[in-house]
């Protein structure tokens, strides 16, 4: 191997370890937002199946989702509220 492809090498792992650290944490928060969401939705479906013959139901979407990936259960409740006083 020559020294200019040992330096290159040498570089991108450099490279490769600052995008890593850089990056790190907020990949960590969107994994866990995600991760909210999609039991958010669960939460949501559960929700749609006890209560959509009563005419609560609420949209399952990206919006839903990221409301309670967010926020969490006290997004799952407004939800619910804004549901109800649209009734």
């Amino acid at each position: 191997m020559a020294p200019r492809d040992f330096l290159a090498v040498v570089f991108m792992a450099a490279l490769l370890y600052v995008v890593v650290r850089v990056f790190d944490s907020p990949v960590k928060w969107l994994l866990r937002v995600g991760m909210s969401g999609i039991i958010g939705l669960a939460a949501l479906w559960a929700w749609n199946a006890l209560f959509i013959h009563h005419g609560w139901g609420i949209g399952l979407n990206p919006v839903t989702g990221a409301t309670i990936g967010i926020l969490g259960a006290p997004g799952f409740l407004l939800l619910v509220a804004v549901r109800v006083l649209i009734l």
